[in-house]
C-alpha cells in the first residue's frame, strides 16, 4: 500500500529536499502559496494544494482534492517570516497572521486527520519544524517565537492524549539554516552567528531533513513526544 504524506510548505528548502528524498509510488499532498515549480516532479503522485494557511478559510482551499482518511504522514514545514521587530512594533493583526499560519493551520489539518481515523485506523506520524530559539530566545522575535512554543505544547499535549499507535508526534528545532528564509538577516549578523556557533557554521537543509526522515521512520517508533534539537552543540 502507497503511503500518503502532507507537507506544507512544499516549495521551502526543507520542502523540495524531503519531496525529493520521497521514494517512487509515493502519493504526496504539497501544500504551497504558488503552484509547483516543474523542477519538483517526480515519479510520484503529486496533489498541489495552492494555499495560504494564513487564511482562517483556508481549508476550503482542500476541498475534493485529498482524502484525509489516507494521510499516513504530516510534515509541517509553513511558517510566516521573521521580522525582527521589536514587541511594541508587531501589531495585534499581524501577531494573529503569524499565529494562524504557524500554529492554527497546524490544528486545523491534524484535526481533520485526526477524525478520519474511525474510517480508517491506522497510526499518523506527524513531525512539527520549531526552531533551537525555544532554548536562546533573540530579541525581535516575539510573534515567531511564541507561535513556536504553542506548537510545542501541542506535541506534548498529543502525544499523551493519544496512543502513539494512533499517532506519533514529534518535532524537530534547528539552529539557523542558510535558506532563503533568513535571507533578510543581514550578511554580519549572519556571519556573527557563524563565529559563535561551536561548530564554525550553519545548520545544513540535508542535516535537518536526515532527522525528520528518521522521525517519520519505522527506526523511531519508540520516539513519541519528543522536539530534537538540531544545533550542533550551541545552549
Amino acid at each position: 500500500m502507497s503511503r500518503t504524506i502532507l507537507i506544507t510548505g512544499a516549495t521551502s528548502s526543507f520542502g523540495r529536499e524531503l519531496i525529493s528524498r520521497l521514494p517512487s509510488g509515493t502519493r504526496i499532498v504539497a501544500v504551497s502559496r504558488q503552484p509547483l515549480p516543474p523542477e519538483m516532479s517526480n515519479d510520484s503522485e503529486i496533489i498541489n494544494v495552492i494555499s495560504d494557511l494564513a487564511r482562517t478559510d483556508f481549508l476550503n482551499d482542500f476541498d475534493n482534492k485529498i482524502d484525509f482518511s489516507q494521510v499516513d504522514e504530516f510534515v509541517h514545514f509553513a511558517a510566516a517570516p521573521m521580522r525582527m521587530q521589536n514587541f511594541s512594533s508587531n501589531t495585534s493583526e499581524q501577531l494573529l497572521l503569524d499565529y494562524q499560519t504557524n500554529f492554527l493551520s497546524v490544528v486545523a489539518l491534524l484535526t481533520k486527520v485526526v477524525a478520519t481515523r474511525k474510517q480508517n485506523p491506522r497510526q499518523v506520524r506527524v513531525v512539527l519544524m520549531l526552531t533551537d530559539m525555544l532554548r536562546s530566545a533573540k530579541k525581535g522575535e516575539t510573534s515567531y517565537i511564541t507561535s513556536k512554543f504553542a506548537l510545542l505544547g501541542l506535541v506534548n499535549s498529543l502525544s499523551m492524549e493519544f496512543s502513539g499507535n494512533d499517532l506519533r508526534i514529534n518535532a524537530v528545532s534547528p539552529s539557523l539554516v542558510e535558506t532563503k528564509y533568513v535571507e533578510h538577516f543581514p550578511e554580519f549578523l549572519r556571519k556573527d552567528i557563524s563565529n559563535k556557533h561551536p561548530m564554525k557554521r550553519h545548520c545544513t537543509v540535508a542535516e535537518v531533513i536526515d532527522s525528520v526522515e528518521f522521525l517519520l521512520s519505522p527506526q523511531s517508533s519508540f520516539i513519541n513526544g519528543q522536539n530534537i534539537f538540531i544545533n550542533g552543540g550551541e545552549n
